[in-house]
């Protein structure tokens, strides 16, 4: 695969991750109920971020942004993701998965602006 597929390939897996994130952040802040659909694709993000051992590759590299970028730390991970599953997340848990949005957000404009330079 060249490097533009593979740039490519990660812009998509982020726009995906950020999007995930941003519909469950838009329905938390009106006060919605996120359905399962909703909560299931950012669950499942923070459970491979707080295990990563069978993670795909694009995981990895996720997790070392948010932890960089965001200073969140692998328990982070786990408390977003055990108040998922309860569907109560804390007033602190939506402002780290806005701060996990922000840095998707990052990185899908930089991945696309290396694209458009490529």
């Amino acid at each position: 695969m060249s490097d533009t597929g593979i740039m490519a390939s990660g812009y998509q897996r982020v726009r995906e991750y950020a999007e995930s994130v941003d519909r469950l952040l838009l329905d938390l802040k009106l006060g919605t109920a996120p359905t399962q659909e909703t909560i299931q694709p950012v669950l499942q993000l923070f459970e491979e971020l707080e295990n990563d051992k069978n993670a795909p590759a694009m995981v990895h590299v996720v997790r070392l942004l948010i932890r960089s970028r965001s200073a969140l730390s692998t328990g982070k991970f786990r408390t977003i993701a055990s108040q998922l599953r309860t569907r109560q997340p804390s007033k602190e848990t939506v402002q780290d998965l806005e701060r996990v949005a922000a840095v998707l957000d990052d990185e899908r404009a930089a991945i696309s602006a290396r694209l458009q330079g490529a």
